[in-house]
């Protein structure tokens, strides 16, 4: 099969590393691709791995230019597949590629948001589209209740790949509390995430004054950025945090700096499923985190972790104290989360996905997306 994916980001976050997983595990099935995505951390890392790479830029979903750039980078290559990997991807992607006669468009969707809430929007996802790839059940929830025809969406879960990840966080690597110049007793409380809206670092840090109270020698650690890193600062300086909310920014080493954590947190309003979570998981990190979206197909409450209503602080903070203060529990939390795990992985992402551009690729003439109504 020759599959071409297309992806808009630019920068290296959750849906990047799910390409380029994606493209490793579907070489590996013996799959013909290219990437067509702008220059960034994904185009030089498939690149560096041998993937036919070809590097495009857009500027927004209306950029005709860059919808000529993806046909012809898929005129050149004729696909019998194109995914379509981001929201940008699936506005500048699906008409150049029924325009390129390819046979089959799916589109990724990892974001339980609402669609169809605008003009354009509704007018998107009456498009040509033969599959919405759902990485959870709780993004499958969101787009049905969008009004999407249920014929058009797939459950393809995102994976990790389980030896990499403890391999990654078995390299050398700074020990978290001196290279954050936090005293050895710290109990790190920490979050692996961008810096976005729907991640929700405010919740926790409203939860932060709540758990430091019984919790004095907590540490609240975020990796990651994004644009509610200048937000976030003002508030914790009002809040008189800024020596126990520690914004840490970007690190290469997310995982082996998370297996330091005495505890994960994801306070997310909005979630697909978080490989992050999944990372924790893999490494034996506990977690407590927001039932919202997929996550509770992750995390099973009181079984695999602990979960709590999203955008009630007092809650969260209760569960962080809990979790602090029984070791035993999340011990417990964390072996039965090294088992479940198991079931996210990349090969069985690429083995579903695999399934289901050939179910496309079967229907009489290939894949047309269209249905009476547009959907």
């Amino acid at each position: 099969m020759r599959i071409a994916h297309v992806d808009t980001g630019r920068t290296w976050r959750g849906g990047q590393a799910q390409v380029l997983l994606l493209l490793h595990e579907l070489r590996a099935l013996g799959h013909v691709q290219r990437l067509i995505a702008p220059p960034g951390p994904l185009l030089e890392k498939a690149g560096s791995a041998g993937f036919d790479v070809t590097p495009w830029r857009s500027r927004g979903e209306l950029d005709v230019g860059a919808m000529l750039g993806v046909w012809r980078a898929l005129e050149g290559f004729a696909p019998d597949v194109a995914h379509l990997h981001s929201a940008h991807a699936h506005a500048l992607g699906t008409w150049p590629a029924r325009a390129a006669g390819v046979a089959g468009v799916v589109v990724s969707r990892r974001v339980d948001f609402k669609v169809a809430t605008q003009p354009f929007s509704r007018l998107k996802y009456r498009w040509p589209v033969d599959r919405y790839f759902c990485v959870s059940r709780g993004v499958m929830q969101a787009m049905r209740a969008s009004g999407v025809d249920e014929a058009r969406l797939a459950f393809v879960p995102d994976g990790i790949d389980l030896a990499a990840v403890r391999a990654e966080a078995d390299e050398p690597a700074p020990d978290l509390r001196t290279w954050l110049g936090l005293d050895a007793d710290a109990e790190i409380v920490g979050t692996v995430a961008s810096l976005a809206p729907h991640k929700n670092h405010a919740l926790a840090l409203e939860a932060a004054p709540l758990v430091l109270r019984a919790r004095p020698r907590a540490r609240f650690v975020w990796l990651g950025e994004g644009e509610c890193r200048a937000a976030l600062e003002r508030r914790r300086a009002a809040l008189g945090l800024e020596d126990r909310v520690i914004l840490a920014g970007f690190h290469p080493q997310p995982r082996a700096l998370m297996r330091q954590f005495e505890l994960f947190v994801l306070p997310s309003r909005l979630e697909g499923l978080c490989t992050s979570l999944l990372d924790a998981q893999a490494l034996g990190v506990p977690i407590v985190a927001t039932a919202v979206g997929g996550v509770p197909e992750v995390v099973r409450d009181g079984v695999t972790g602990r979960l709590v209503q999203a955008l009630e602080p007092g809650a969260l903070a209760a569960a962080i104290v809990d979790a602090l203060a029984n070791p035993g529990h999340r011990a417990a939390w964390a072996a039965a989360a090294r088992e479940s795990v198991t079931a996210f992985t990349s090969a069985a992402t690429a083995r579903c996905s695999v399934e289901e551009y050939a179910r496309i690729l079967a229907r009489p003439g290939g894949g047309t997306g269209m249905r009476p109504g547009g959907r």
